[in-house]
Parts: C-alpha cells; structure tokens; sequence
C-alpha cells in the first residue's frame, strides 16, 4: 500500500512566474478600478481585508493546482478519483452556500452583480428557483475547486485502495479541516451588506482554516 504523504515542492519555474505576476497585477488593476467606481473604499482593516481574503483564497488555490501533479495510474483509479473529488466539491458547496434549496413559490430569476462586491467576490453571478438556487462566487469555486482536486489526487496517490479503505482518507485530518472552510465562511452568506460588517473576524478565520486546509492536503504529512 503506498503512503499518501508527499514531499512539497516549493520551487518556482519561470513560466510559473510569469502568469503569478500577470495575475497580481491584473488583479491590482481590479482592486484599483474598484475603488474607484465600485463606491467603497479601502482606507480601515476592514475595507482593506474584503479585497485581500477573497484574492488569497483564488492565488493560493490556483497555485495549489499548478504545483501539484496527478500521477499515472489507471482508468478506473482516475474516475474514482473523480467520483471521490466531485462528492467532495458537492459537500463543501452545499455547507458553504453555492448550491442551497429552493423556496417554493416564487418566480425563478438571474442576478448578476458586476462592480458591486469586490473582486473575488464579483463577478457573481447568482440563480434563485423553487427547487434549487445556486450562488456562484468566484472566490468560494477557485477555493472549493482547488480542496477538492488536492483530493483527486490524493485519491490517485492512494491506487489500489479498495473502496471500502478509500472512505478511511475522509477520517484524515486535511479532508476534515477542509470541510470546515465553508462552515466557518458561510456565515458570510453570499450578499454585500454582511461583508463589511464580518469580514474582520468570520472572513479572516475562515481563510485561516482554508489555508491550513490547502497545506495540509498538498503536504499530507499525516500518512497511512
């Protein structure tokens, strides 16, 4: 049985550079066009932290997915991984607020917010019906989605665990900790008026738990 700890690799290629500071600047240039017409300022903690969080959860995941490597194993072990990492990904977005019930009897509508949340949180773009509504947040899918192939590939590293076995990996402390990303956060909900008033204490730990969590899965220094 191989063990699920990994040795992380914290070297950067020139490639890898290059779109990180792409990447940075873009997203100065969207803080910038923010302030400027977005209506809300970053002159306290509190309006400086709702541009910064979101953007660490998206340069930290995105990073996460660059630096780590699927193995090459075999068909069957890869869609297990996939049905593993999708339930995963299912779970964290039902507790964090992407995917919730509907409310019966009202009118399905589309919202669309553009310039009034700060980037990472726009553009949002939201669905609210009977049956199900769904709040897409592009902070929550970057950090939810990069959990979440942490896992597919632990899953891949994890081949010719038998099924029954491959539920024990969700006993290990980084699949449990990242469960706990979007409970802490979720009590941000997914509208701009909490944003100011939670981001300092709830948005703050919630990052600290997302960033520990994405540590652990890409380390793994618990083996089995």
């Amino acid at each position: 049985m191989s063990t699920l700890t990994r040795r992380p690799d914290f070297s950067l290629d020139r490639e890898t550079l290059l779109y990180g500071a792409l990447l940075l600047n873009t997203e100065l240039l969207l803080v910038a066009f923010h302030v400027l017409f977005g209506g809300t300022t970053a002159t306290s903690l509190t309006g400086i932290a709702q541009y910064v969080y979101p953007l660490v959860w998206i340069n930290v995941g995105l990073l996460a997915i660059v630096k780590t490597t699927p193995p090459p194993v075999s068909q069957s072990q890869r869609r297990k991984g996939m049905l593993v990492a999708g339930a995963y990904f299912l779970v964290l977005a039902a507790i964090g607020g992407i995917v919730r019930p509907g409310s019966p009897g009202i009118e399905s509508y589309f919202q669309f917010n553009l310039l009034y949340l700060p980037p990472g949180w726009n553009p949002m773009l939201a669905y609210f019906g009977e049956v199900v509504s769904v709040t897409l947040i592009p902070y929550k899918l970057v950090g939810y989605a990069a959990l979440s192939y942490l896992v597919y590939v632990m899953v891949l590293d994890s081949a010719g665990l038998s099924w029954g076995t491959l539920t024990g990996l969700f006993s290990c402390v980084s699949c449990v900790l990242g469960i706990l990303v979007p409970v802490v956060s979720s009590v941000l909900g997914g509208t701009a008026a909490v944003v100011g008033q939670l981001v300092p204490q709830s948005y703050g730990a919630a990052t600290v738990v997302y960033l520990l969590s994405v540590a652990l899965l890409y380390w793994r220094p618990f083996g089995r």
